[in-house]
């Protein structure tokens, strides 16, 4: 196995890009790469149970933590996504037989959605192989490297938050090498 290095970029790179920092553009890069190779680990952990997309097993598991069956529109609030996106999912799913649709009990324009025992058994199967990624993806942290690391992600999350509130900065023109 190839050894992991740093992703680094040119020395010149502020006067390529003025007004942007050369550390914030590495540690950017290596964060992203990071977050892709933990997700290529989880997604490579799911394909050996069942052939489940992201989006399809993180469904099934807000259904199954729910320990209740839920409305449609509130599996597509914690995902985080459309009621378009979410219906297209759930009819994939209960082609699948991974859940099923029943209507509400009580009020009859609703529609609940239900996990079925082979999507609870899927579940139960993902679940620990995904948790057992996470820690030994950060086995090499203490608990004291992971809490500072927790609290850095969160001050990034928050200085995100902030900047998405505000109209985007007018970068300067990118400076050509040799120009």
């Amino acid at each position: 196995m190839a050894d992991v290095v740093p992703i680094r970029v040119p020395a010149d790179f502020e006067r390529e890009f003025p007004g942007s920092s050369r550390s914030a553009a590495e540690v950017a890069a290596n964060l992203v790469r990071t977050a892709d190779a933990l997700l290529a680990e989880f997604e490579r952990r799911r394909r050996e149970i069942a052939d489940l997309s992201a989006s399809a097993f993180q469904a099934l598991a807000i259904l199954d933590g729910a320990d209740e069956p839920l409305a449609g529109h509130v599996i597509a609030e914690r995902l985080l996504v459309s009621s378009a996106s979410m219906t297209s999912l759930l009819d994939t799913l209960e082609r699948r037989r991974l859940i099923e649709r029943h209507p509400h009990p009580v009020d009859r324009r609703k529609v609940l959605i239900h996990l079925t025992d082979e999507a609870g058994a899927i579940v139960d199967q993902m679940l620990p192989a995904v948790h057992a990624a996470s820690t030994e993806a950060f086995a090499r942290l203490s608990e004291v490297d992971r809490e500072q690391l927790i609290g850095m992600l969160t001050v990034v999350r928050t200085q995100l938050d902030e900047v998405a509130s505000l109209p985007p900065v007018t970068s300067k023109p990118r400076r050509r090498p040799g120009t």
